[in-house]
């Protein structure tokens, strides 16, 4: 098991505040400060010729790492330069049945997702419903799959209650019904293993900003090996062909693997750091992350309990990772006054978010959690 303690010292913010917030952007590490000054310093001292020596091959790193952290096989992985940006490119290319317009998207799921798709008039949107505003189980999705359904499209976690859906269930059932199934994972991205090829999805999407500890800028998609020779995508740029230093103005050459989803120029600073995260996670292994996660989010269901404070949180550790939602009046008014008091947490509408960093102590914890409950009873 790793030394969670040893592990702390990666993160100077954890040395000011307790950090109740890691699935919205996760900490800095020392390793990702030190990539960014390493940015710096290649460009000022190469100029030009950085691209080739340094950073075309950090790039092809980087797709590397992505492919290892989804258990992805080579070829299959893209960069993008937001999770919004991947399912754009995945909405205008992958190769749906001829005939269909029905595209069904999770109750509980991310705004993007919904907006990606109500933003196409081609397509019938139609929302799954969550019985208990908590969960939505795979049955629910596969009774309202038909023989007008083209798409699939979820979250593998839910953001408002940190439900971790049985993805590989949604998929078969999309599959038996020759429907497609898309997966944003940006939510279990470094804190769930991942293996694409089991999940069964044709697509997933995912980024750095969470738990990777990558910062903005860095997303990526995954699509199955014998889908992407099908697909062309409408939104491209000269990085996404076979051979973009040939210059060819009159001809698109796509690549043939996923690097045909990609675009234009690179925001490299934003790589460099995410390189870094996803390296130090792949190092402190995502398994052990998410048991100490789990671990942590035990106890503050115990907490929550003892306290009489509501949750919208599974209870069973398989069923839920890293985030646990409380309910709360005034989230907003919370979320300030614990930011001033050292506890940084995320408001959600009608609920206050915890999803406590890895190397959070057990003491620390503790003393943020009646933190907590100290200003979410004075606005009851």
């Amino acid at each position: 098991m790793p030394d969670w303690k040893a592990l702390r010292a990666e993160f100077p913010l954890l040395g000011r505040y307790i950090y109740l917030n890691a699935c919205s952007l996760g900490p800095l590490p020392l390793r990702g400060r030190a990539a960014l000054e390493r940015y710096a310093q290649d460009w000022d001292q190469k100029g030009t010729p950085v691209w080739f020596s340094d950073w075309l091959p950090l790039l092809a790193a980087f797709r590397d790492r992505v492919g290892e952290l989804l258990g992805a096989p080579g070829g299959t992985t893209a960069i993008a330069p937001s999770v919004s940006v991947a399912l754009t490119t995945l909405a205008t290319s992958l190769p749906l049945a001829a005939g269909r317009k029905k595209v069904l998207i999770g109750e509980l799921d991310f705004p993007t997702i919904g907006h990606q798709w109500l933003s196409r008039p081609e397509f019938e949107v139609e929302f799954v419903p969550s019985r208990d505003g908590m969960t939505i189980p795979p049955s629910a999705f596969a009774e309202r799959i038909d023989s007008q359904t083209a798409l699939v499209v979820t979250t593998h976690l839910f953001y408002t209650t940190g439900y971790l859906q049985d993805v590989r269930a949604i998929a078969d059932a999309a599959h038996a019904a020759g429907a497609l199934c898309l997966i944003d994972g940006y939510q279990t991205c470094g804190c769930v293993p991942l293996d694409v090829e089991a999940m069964g999805c044709d697509a997933f999407v995912g980024g750095c900003l969470k738990w990777l500890s990558g910062g903005p800028g860095n997303a990526f998609l995954y699509v199955r090996p014998d889908v992407i020779p099908r697909m062309r995508p409408q939104g491209t740029g000269w990085f996404a062909t076979r051979d973009p230093f040939s210059f060819s103005l009159q001809e698109l050459d796509f690549a043939d693997d996923a690097r045909r989803f990609e675009t234009g120029t690179w925001a490299m600073p934003s790589h460099y750091a995410g390189l870094a995260g996803l390296e130090l996670i792949l190092e402190v292994g995502v398994a052990n992350i998410q048991e100490r996660l789990r671990d942590l989010t035990d106890r503050i269901l115990v907490r929550c309990d003892q306290a009489g404070v509501r949750t919208f949180t599974p209870r069973e550790r398989e069923r839920r990772c890293g985030i646990v939602t409380l309910e709360c009046a005034q989230p907003e008014e919370v979320e300030a006054q614990l930011h001033a008091a050292g506890v940084i947490v995320d408001s959600r509408p009608g609920r206050i978010r915890l999803s406590p960093h890895w190397c959070v102590t057990e003491e620390e914890l503790e003393r943020g959690m009646d933190l907590v409950f100290h200003h979410l009873k004075a606005h009851t």
